[in-house]
């Protein structure tokens, strides 16, 4: 287990924040939640409003809490509140206790650029340059089952890359049994052209991993595609099966931005529709195999504006049939933000109905955040 979250004094004043007396080196989070629902979900604060490290956070209840110093200058930490509730952490003097690594992200030059990242929910990769450059074909992003909460990618990759044993069979954590190809795959963007049909994205051409664990993993991602250019902010957090997507677009001939999962035969009804998000219950690349089961994909879009619904593709493209998108207005040099995520039914949502209860338990969560204040 390494410390990844103790930064020194030194990078502390460096990143702006104020040195502080020692009998002044505490402090008080206060998180509360204003939905009637409880929760336990990653917040973060500002680090410069925060003591010097190293320090404890601390429940109520004395208990210790795993903390991360973000790339862009946060802390952050999993905070439960009850409902319609609040809660207290204490911030103070000490050496936080080793913390267990939940995420990962790593690019592999070795594997034709492919940029690999996860949580304790799923893994998910995107295709890169040499990928693109050798002809392929797989714009979204691809998903591989989980049905563990350890980190799997490197070990799938060795024993893809090195062993020559196939991440696409299950050796006991999941594999590799999802269907991307010239699609969104499970979740990626797209600009709506003048003509109502998708731009769709290639290989990304420059990756940056900003953060990498033990809590958070942020990747940038730049693809340059139809004539524009998209950056795509990705940040996975532990404990949650959604990836947070901020994109931003330049030079695109559109007005509104589509994010959404491709739809398989022979399941190709079984997607879901609702007011700011989308499900479908993917069949996988070997539908009824044996101990395949059944991979969960969705997206929740809660910008203003959105709308959702089923774009045919102009011709099928294998067992592809079309998209299940949200859609939301665009225009260049503002954000687009959103959710998306998958899950696997022998990991950890069974039923594709608890899938769609937890979309839209999501999208109740982010009309309603927490809010975060800190007290010295």
């Amino acid at each position: 287990m390494i410390n990844h979250h103790i930064f020194s004094l030194a990078a502390a004043l460096l990143m702006g924040m104020p040195y502080i007396k020692a009998e002044d080196q505490s402090a008080r989070i206060i998180v509360s939640n204003p939905l009637p629902q409880p929760r336990t979900e990653m917040v973060e604060v500002e680090a410069s409003s925060l003591p010097v490290a190293p320090f404890v956070i601390r429940d109520s209840r004395g208990s210790e809490l795993p903390w991360q110093l973000t790339h862009d200058g946060k802390v952050i930490f999993p905070a439960t509140v009850g409902p319609s509730g609040e809660a207290s952490y204490t911030v103070a003097p000490g050496k936080p206790a080793p913390v267990d690594e939940r995420v990962y992200a790593a690019f592999y030059p070795e594997r034709v650029d492919d940029m690999a990242w996860e949580n304790d929910y799923a893994a998910y990769r995107a295709y890169g340059p040499a990928f693109g450059a050798s002809g392929g074909a797989a714009y979204g992003y691809d998903v591989f089952t989980k049905s563990t909460t350890r980190p799997v990618v490197p070990e799938r990759y060795f024993k893809e890359l090195v062993q020559k044993v196939s991440y696409h069979t299950d050796h006991g954590d999941g594999m590799d049994v999802y269907d991307v190809g010239p699609t969104l795959g499970g979740g990626a963007t797209a600009p709506l052209g003048r003509d109502g049909n998708l731009i769709f994205p290639g290989a990304f051409s420059e990756w940056k991993i900003l953060d990498n664990g033990p809590l958070r993993t942020t990747i940038e991602l730049v693809y340059n595609y139809g004539g524009g250019k998209e950056t795509r902010l990705i940040t996975l957090d532990a404990g949650t099966p959604f990836n947070h997507t901020e994109c931003r677009f330049e030079g695109f001939d559109a007005d509104s931005v589509a994010a959404g999962v491709v739809i398989h035969k022979p399941t190709a009804e079984e997607y879901v529709t609702g007011a700011d998000y989308v499900a479908f219950n993917d069949p996988t690349t070997a539908p009824g195999g044996r101990g395949v089961g059944r991979i969960y994909v969705g997206v929740v879009n809660a910008q203003p504006g959105v709308t959702t619904r089923y774009m045919p593709l102009p011709a099928p493209k294998g067992k592809a049939t079309g998209h299940a998108v949200t859609v939301a207005p665009y225009s260049e040099g503002s954000e687009y933000s959103y959710y998306w995520g998958s899950s696997w039914n022998k990991g950890r949502f069974m039923t594709f109905d608890s899938w769609v209860n937890a979309l839209e338990d999501m999208s109740r969560r982010l009309r309603a955040p927490m809010k975060v204040k800190v007290e010295r």
